[in-house]
């Protein structure tokens, strides 16, 4: 008999070959946002958000000629989308931290997301989503144990956020500690079968 996927991987094939369908569109414009335009520019977007594609290189290219240009144009939908360019920024703006180093000068990504985190904070003040992405800015600022800090408070608040507990897990592994994102998966685990009970 054939072999069937689950929905959520059966989706990401359909987001994926949505992506490829827009990428290909885009190529005759030279993949240049301003000449594929608004609506080419947003589905290139949506099919890279809904297939879970990591493309923070399409994702700043497109995004920010969206928001530059068309934010407006975008409704509801222009809060994906900062948070979307917001994460692009993040990757490309991320600094280690250097034992000793002084203060540097944040680069145009940072300082473009800390711009993003500013609007997202102030637009949905009491949200955990907006406090993971401050987590996330802390990580690529290298401020780790501030990053941790976010995570714990969203955790404390939502002892099931999942996002949260995957930013943490990861950064404790990225920091050479898998027992303790073992411990913290495993007591995780422990609460949510302790909950279906």
């Amino acid at each position: 008999h054939p072999l069937t996927l689950p929905k959520a991987d059966a989706a990401a094939r359909c987001g994926m070959s949505a992506l490829a369908e827009a990428e290909a569109a885009c190529a005759p414009y030279g993949n240049e946002p301003s000449r594929c335009g608004f609506e080419l520019s947003r589905s290139l977007l949506l099919a890279v958000r809904e297939s879970r594609a990591h493309r923070p290189d399409l994702v700043l290219k497109f995004g920010q000629y969206l928001l530059r240009s068309h934010a407006g144009r975008l409704g509801a939908e222009v809060w994906a989308m900062y948070e979307q360019v917001y994460i692009a920024l993040l990757h490309y703006g991320r600094r280690p931290r250097a034992a000793g180093s002084g203060a540097e000068e944040p680069s145009e990504e940072m300082r473009l997301a800390s711009e993003y985190y500013s609007l997202l904070a102030a637009r949905f003040p009491d949200s955990m989503r907006v406090k993971r992405l401050e987590g996330m800015m802390w990580e690529a600022k290298g401020e780790y144990d501030m990053a941790m800090a976010d995570y714990d408070e969203i955790l404390e608040e939502e002892p099931n956020n999942l996002a949260a507990l995957k930013r943490q897990v990861a950064l404790l592994r990225a920091r050479g500690k898998p027992a303790e994102a073992a411990k913290r998966l495993a007591a995780h685990l422990e609460g949510v079968g302790a909950d279906a009970d």
